[in-house]
């Protein structure tokens, strides 16, 4: 009888314990599984039974969608999460619209109303409302005959049609006179970024939120600046309530050196992603920002970035504190989307900023009777924020100019 090889059977052991651990690692994996879906029984018997049992069931049009879709937004109101937010479908797809800066609407943003009615904080260029008259700081008393003054924000949207072949008729009053308006809703573009001059060869951009094309809307806008020969540099981020985390780096990578951190994103598994400036194209200009209390998410990572590298000047007062990163999920058997926290964000020096906000060099507030008015709003003369960062880039021309002599 031919002995066996030992190479054999050492083949054959090797094939028995690979067969074993796998057996295993699988068990182990199928028990884990098994540890962490949820029994989902409860909510098909009650959704059986509201079927069967509600009596305004089919009066109301409810169906399996309706329901599924109502024990998403309670599952996702669990969370504790002031950001988490569950989106149907459709709901996805406007947001998707909205901020591309592409959207079928009226035109404007207003305030909730107060007794008077709601004040209109900003027309987009060439939209209905553009085009119909409307301008910043005209207050809506009435739309399509329904009184505005003291309706939470809500109310108010609930008060314009949602048909875009039916207009809304609008009544609003500027420097006390009355005025109507017939409006038909149609494509509108908004416009993220904009720039000004002032005098001392300085520079001012606004922007209202990292979204939509607000990189290349940035860039043009600076270029053209710096092309007229200015040097110094004024970004606004106040009210900015942050964006999309490809929007405020694409920023970023103008202004920060090429292959410096801008950011570093970490998951609560200790996963690590580290976002570096691709920064070929960069400005060659003095720089200041303007921030305050409603600066939030993507304009404090922006503000950290520049602040920790001595980049800018940070004119204003503390930011909000929004140092968190929300992901968005899709729900494939629905098509719906939940998005909620997953991730913290940490400045250059490995700061995150969740709660504390970023504290400018240079702390200057609004007058009291200012601190309710929109930025777009604000007359530059009486904007302290505004006048500090001019002042400060007029001093260093002062203190340029003296040392040369």
């Amino acid at each position: 009888m031919k002995r066996p090889d030992s190479s054999a059977i050492t083949i054959a052991v090797c094939v028995v314990m690979i067969a074993i651990l796998t057996f295993t690692l699988a068990f182990v994996l199928n028990e884990r599984n098994n540890e962490r879906m949820v029994d989902v029984t409860a909510l098909q018997d009650l959704a059986q039974t509201i079927q069967s049992e509600y009596y305004f069931y089919d009066e109301k049009k409810l169906d399996d969608t309706k329901l599924i879709d109502g024990a998403m937004r309670g599952m996702i109101g669990t969370l504790d999460d002031t950001y988490a937010q569950y989106f149907n479908e459709e709901e996805y797809n406007s947001l998707l619209m909205t901020n591309s800066g592409d959207y079928v609407g009226l035109g404007i943003s207003v305030q909730t109303p107060d007794e008077t009615g709601s004040q209109v904080i900003s027309v987009y260029e060439g939209g209905p409302a553009d085009l119909a008259g409307i301008r910043p700081g005209d207050i809506i008393t009435r739309v399509n005959g329904k009184t505005t003054a003291g309706l939470s924000l809500e109310e108010l949207l609930a008060c314009f049609s949602t048909d875009e072949n039916t207009a809304d008729e609008i009544v609003y009053v500027r420097n006390g006179q009355e005025n109507s308006v017939s409006i038909l809703r149609s494509e509108v573009h908004i416009k993220r970024v904009t720039s000004k001059t002032y005098p001392g060869s300085i520079g001012y951009i606004r922007i209202s939120e990292f979204n939509g094309s607000v990189a290349d809307d940035f860039w043009n806008a600076a270029t053209t600046l710096q092309e007229q020969g200015v040097k110094n540099l004024i970004i606004d981020l106040r009210d900015n309530p942050g964006g999309g985390l490809n929007e405020v780096l694409n920023v970023a990578n103008h202004l920060i050196p090429e292959g410096k951190v801008i950011v570093t994103i970490r998951s609560k598994n200790g996963d690590e992603r580290v976002y570096q400036s691709e920064g070929s194209e960069r400005l060659n200009m003095n720089l200041a920002v303007l921030v305050n209390d409603y600066s939030a998410s993507a304009s404090e990572l922006l503000t950290g970035a520049l602040k920790d590298y001595k980049l800018a000047k940070i004119v204003g007062i503390r930011t909000f504190g929004k140092g968190i990163v929300q992901s968005f999920f899709h729900i494939k058997e629905n098509g719906g989307w939940a998005k909620f926290t997953t991730d913290a964000y940490y400045t250059p020096n490995d700061v995150c900023i969740q709660g504390v906000g970023i504290s400018p060099d240079l702390v200057v507030d609004l007058p009291e009777e200012l601190k309710s008015t929109s930025v777009e709003l604000l007359d530059p003369s009486q904007d302290t924020q505004l006048q500090a960062a001019l002042a400060l880039f007029a001093q260093q021309t002062q203190s340029r100019q003296t040392a040369v002599r």
